[in-house]
């Protein structure tokens, strides 16, 4: 946050005035008007000006990248001389109103309200959405089935293979647009988008600085669904179709990803909702999702920015996070096939994410999101024809009890699962409400569980978090009966308890599984 507020507002102002401009300046380009040189000029020495007073707020905050993309409007100024008028007309729209509009932005919330979390959170509330607002529809209808957006984060030659990927994987009915950011990857990069710009349907950013903030790309969109990719990846031919059909399976699906393979594994496979795997993150490096909803925004940085450095890890931990607690439902398509380039985690990014994510999230993004395979290996999942219930008792973000489901469908072919979770972990109430049927917080188990879905009955039970109250002998019997013939009461716990004797009894690792 910058100190001299004043100086703050009027470069604000000053901003503000340019972003006018630039709308003004792609009129006058559209009626050949002769001032635009001249205008041009003047838009140049103010940005100019503007450049100069950054150098001194970068001292006190050094958060802000507003100087980067100024200089970035700087450089797309100064390429109008040599272009077309289409293609001027490209530039100013695509990428002049853009970046100062991105700036503008940028000084706001990383000069104004960061690191302050009241600020912060005012900017949520009722600014966030101003700035980056949902795509326009004409009658509901949206310019596009699908807007492809692709950040450029390698060098050339990878690039072309990722885009080349992408067509291919792209369902020829669509009616498709493709945004091409490049995030200073260089000439080379930025050669080979321009020579895509004038292709019917395809828009280009060219930042000549790395920012590592595709939030611009949020102000380009007009697809009811979006796919979203770092050129780091490569996709299956059959990748998008089947992405697609699982996002419109249910009106709850807020967001897909595909399955990371080898590349030599990466082939087309045919359509199959029984490897659609509901998780409670994403890896998001591929990301499909509707425009309008709240996920990808908030995966571009677009909505609830809070880390310094841009489009890291946590862009995917708060893009699931704000998709669980909004009630929508994440799903890794197993149909689907992607592979992406190895890469190194940047260990200082981490130790300030996990900080700025705890205060603004309230949650610890490091917190375990692991499937236990060792509880897991002694369950079986085949010959489940009827419809298999599933308890879960304080299961933190209820991940083993996902991957029951996952598994059941897949090696039973049964859809017809259903998640209920009982917790007293008010920090993931929120969490489970969105993966489970039916979810209470409980403070007494005692006095309370009799009351909880009194006529249900499970295929699993998991107990994750155990304590004493949960391990008194009443209790687990009460478990115990609640179980269907056949179930299984599953107990993370190494220490010696009560029902030691009952068979037939299963320990493997920490878990000690009671069968009936």
């Amino acid at each position: 946050m910058i100190k001299d507020k004043d100086m703050g507002q009027k470069i604000l102002e000053s901003i503000g005035t340019l972003n006018e401009a630039a709308y003004e300046l792609y009129a006058m380009i559209s009626n050949d008007s002769k001032q635009k040189d001249e205008f041009v000029r003047t838009m140049q020495t103010l940005l100019l000006n503007l450049k100069g007073n950054f150098t001194a707020l970068m001292i006190e905050e050094p958060a802000l990248k507003a100087n980067l993309l100024i200089d970035n409007a700087l450089a797309t100024l100064g390429r109008l001389d040599s272009e077309d008028k289409a293609a001027s007309l490209r530039l100013v729209k695509n990428e002049l109103i853009p970046e100062i509009g991105e700036a503008y932005v940028d000084l706001l919330f990383w000069g104004g309200c960061y690191p302050d979390s009241d600020a912060m959170f005012e900017y949520y509330n009722n600014q966030m959405k101003e700035f980056y607002p949902a795509p326009e529809t004409d009658r509901g209808r949206y310019r596009y089935d699908l807007s492809v957006a692709v950040m450029a984060n390698t060098d050339r030659k990878q690039v072309e293979g990722c885009l080349e990927s992408v067509r291919k994987a792209v369902p020829t009915d669509l009616r498709c647009e493709y945004i091409l950011f490049n995030d200073g990857q260089g000439d080379d990069v930025a050669d080979y988008f321009e020579g895509l710009a004038s292709q019917k349907d395809v828009k280009v950013v060219n930042y000549r600085n790395r920012t590592n903030s595709p939030s611009v790309i949020y102000q380009l969109v007009e697809g009811k669904n979006v796919l979203f990719l770092t050129s780091e990846n490569e996709l299956s031919e059959t990748a998008v179709e089947n992405m697609l059909k699982c996002l419109n399976s249910d009106r709850k699906v807020g967001a897909v990803s595909p399955v990371f393979v080898e590349k030599d594994e990466l082939r087309a496979s045919e359509g199959n909702e029984y490897r659609w795997h509901q998780k409670s993150e994403l890896n998001t490096d591929v990301v499909l999702a509707h425009s309008a909803d709240i996920l990808l925004p908030t995966l571009l940085g677009a909505y609830f920015p809070f880390i310094a450095k841009r489009y890291t890890e946590f862009s995917s931990r708060t893009m699931s996070l704000i998709g669980r607690r909004n009630g929508r439902i994440l799903y890794e398509a197993g149909d689907a096939l992607a592979y992406r380039l190895p890469r190194e985690k940047d260990r200082d990014v981490e130790l300030e994410g996990v900080k700025q994510f705890e205060k603004i999230m309230g949650i610890n993004p490091l917190l375990d999101q692991e499937v236990d395979e060792d509880l897991l290996s002694e369950f079986d999942f085949s010959g489940k024809e009827k419809r298999v219930d599933i308890l879960g008792i304080d299961s933190s973000f209820g991940v083993n009890l996902l991957a029951i489901q996952d598994r059941v469908r897949e090696q039973s072919h049964n859809l017809r699962t259903n998640i209920y979770s009982l917790t007293e972990q008010k920090t993931y109430a929120r969490d489970l409400e969105a993966i489970a049927r039916k979810a209470k917080i409980v403070s007494n188990w005692d006095r309370e569980f009799d009351k909880c879905f009194p006529n249900a009955r499970f295929d699993y039970i998991v107990m994750e978090q155990a304590s004493d109250e949960l391990l008194d002998l009443m209790f687990l019997l009460k478990l115990l009966e609640r179980l269907k013939d056949g179930g299984a009461l599953a107990i993370h716990t190494a220490e010696e308890m009560p029902l030691s004797d009952y068979e037939p009894r299963k320990v493997v690792g920490d878990w000690q599984i009671l069968y009936k």
